[in-house]
């Protein structure tokens, strides 16, 4: 299935490179812009395949073996505790991103000291995520491996990690033992995977430590208690061996691979991703490209039958043109301006949604507060008790913003896809007006592709939000007469951390909301830019042809001719490269 989406993408990518020669002939810079970004998405499309389970159940070997190599450490203890993200690159390499912002290249080998809990004990160096780069085969359509950490291990923040990284998933493997039954801690976490990931795949893993009968009774066992659990007979159950699999591709042993079942889990992603994404990009690029092929066909009828015209009836006809786009392009600029008008309501929508939070998770947390001071202030001196307060409001605070900036940030992708999705569809009706009406006036006919919505970034439209360090200042030493009762000292603390709580909070909310306006507002002008570049195309590629046709009237016979035999070549060419993308069009449809 991935190879024929390879070559799905390889003459999708030939016939635009084709029509972007073209373009470039007629100096058409606004279709080229159009169509090399529309290239560039084709190229950096990814999918993001999330490794999810509880600890110890084969996860980091099993994505070994995807890859074709040892990459991320393996042990017998509950092991990663950062979440690793592994992506193709023609050479080798790790980033290592901390928490304040920081980033740092490392030694492919050396993520060992900063993802497993051995070496980063409840992530004491303030580790965000590793991103490891691999020339690896399986990668380069590109599809991203993500290592979480285990659910139901002895460490709490390595669950909460790997539930963070749920709604980056386009689809998910998770990973079952077939030395342990499915625990109900597993059962309550699949509950909750499930609304969030589209797809999901379970792995029996370990196959190759019990005979097939065993085998049998246990996959039985097992889809039987998923069925049951997710109320579902949509289940799909895939055994194998991870260590075998990782095994036979390091010493090229193709029976030990065989044994091991992988391909079959291989073949079911490389299907997800033709299928989930392969053939939305190709049937989205393709209608793109043939839109604009449209339009450089209608240019060149309408040279041709300008070049028919006498002069005074071409001039009558370039007026009327001129006047039809005058009011179209007026009708674009209104557009673009409701547009940017739309995207200020959900910039203040998420205002108000973080004023919403804000006053509403002050309370849960100053309770949390005083809980936590009312418990450590009998053990420790009022400077240990400040600062341990301290580091517990830094840590209460980061852990309620992160997942209310996750939910911010997964209503605007919906909002602003839906939003800028309706605006490209206007656009593309002023487009198709204007061709109409240049068909019209010159009668010729025009050639009419349907509106597919466009590739907008990963999933529709992905916000690449800057990921500033949340800002929170060294809490103020506690300095009171140490004479003062004990009663009095803890009041006081409470009092001084509460107020620290609530101008922390109100910070870092405004930081949250300021990211999110900001990263929305860079979004709508990338867009209002593609907006005009995508009529101006269209318009320049007629105005253009009558200009030609204008001054070609006035040359020689001989030169005419010549014009005559460039435009048939030209329209050749076109045929031969709608025929290709129409084709792909009919593939991708059926």
């Amino acid at each position: 299935m991935l190879e024929h989406f390879r070559e799905q993408k390889t003459l999708l990518t030939n016939a635009v490179e084709q029509l972007i020669t073209l373009a470039e002939a007629g100096g058409n810079r606004f279709a080229v812009d159009l169509l090399t970004e529309s290239l560039a998405r084709v190229a950096s499309e990814t999918f993001t395949l999330v490794v999810m389970g509880e600890f110890k159940r084969g996860k980091s070997t099993l994505i070994n073996a995807l890859v074709g190599t040892r990459i991320l450490p393996t042990a017998i203890v509950p092991l990663t505790a950062i979440p690793t993200f592994i992506r193709y690159g023609t050479e080798p390499q790790a980033t290592v991103v901390f928490l304040d912002g920081r980033s740092e290249k490392v030694p492919v080998g050396a993520i060992v000291q900063y993802v497993t809990e051995k070496e980063n004990p409840r992530n004491i160096k303030k580790v965000r995520e590793v991103e490891v780069i691999y020339p690896a085969p399986f990668l380069a359509e590109g599809i991203i491996l993500v290592d979480t950490p285990g659910v139901g291990s002895a460490y709490t923040h390595n669950t909460e990690a790997a539930y963070g990284y749920l709604p980056r998933a386009d689809a998910a493997l998770f990973v079952i033992s077939v030395d342990a039954p499915l625990g109900k801690g597993e059962l309550d976490y699949l509950r909750d995977i499930r609304h969030h990931v589209h797809k999901l795949i379970f792995v029996l893993n370990k196959i190759d430590i019990v005979n097939p009968h065993d085998l049998a009774e246990a996959l039985d066992f097992t889809r039987r208690m998923l069925q049951e659990q997710l109320q579902t007979q949509d289940i799909l159950l895939v055994p194998l061996s991870a260590r075998l699999a990782l095994e036979g591709k390091e010493q090229n042993d193709a029976e030990r691979l065989k044994t091991s079942q992988m391909t079959e889990l291989e073949n079911l992603i490389n299907d997800l991703i033709r299928r989930q994404k392969g053939a939305l990009i190709i049937s989205a690029t393709a209608s793109r490209a043939l839109r604009i092929l449209n339009e450089l066909e209608l240019g060149l009828e309408i040279w041709r039958r300008g070049m028919e015209d006498s002069l005074e009836e071409l001039e009558r006809k370039i007026a009327a043109f001129e006047a039809e786009l005058a009011h179209l392009e007026q009708e674009r600029e209104d557009s673009i301006y409701l547009l940017y008008r739309e995207v200020d309501k959900l910039a203040a929508r998420v205002a108000e949604d973080m004023e919403a939070f804000e006053r509403r998770v002050f309370p849960q947390l100053a309770g949390q507060l005083e809980e936590f001071i009312e418990e450590n202030y009998p053990r420790h001196s009022v400077k240990e008790t400040a600062g341990l307060a301290h580091d517990y409001i830094k840590r209460i605070i980061l852990g309620v913003l992160e997942e209310q900036r996750e939910r911010e940030k997964e209503i605007m992708q919906q909002e602003f896809a839906r939003v800028a999705g309706r605006f490209f569809q206007r656009i593309e009706d002023i487009v198709d007006r204007l061709m109409a009406a240049s068909a019209e006036i010159f009668q010729v006919e025009v050639h009419k592709t349907a509106y597919k919505d466009y590739i907008l970034g990963d999933r529709y439209f992905y916000f690449h939000f800057y990921e500033h360090p949340t800002f929170i200042p060294a809490f103020e030493e506690l300095t009171v007469a140490s004479l003062l009762p004990k009663a009095l000292l803890k009041k006081h603390i409470l009092t001084k951390t509460r107020a620290s709580l609530a101008e922390l909070l109100n910070r870092n909310c405004g930081r949250v909301r300021a990211d999110l306006v900001e990263s929305l507002k860079e979004k709508v002008r990338q867009v209002a830019g593609e907006l005009r570049l995508r009529s101006d195309a269209v318009a320049f590629s007629l105005k253009t042809a009558l200009q030609k046709a204008l001054e070609e009237k006035k040359a020689s016979v001989a030169e005419q001719e010549k014009s005559r035999a460039k435009c048939e070549e030209e329209k050749q060419k076109l045929s031969i490269l709608r025929q290709n993308l129409e084709g792909l069009l009919k593939l991708e449809n059926n």
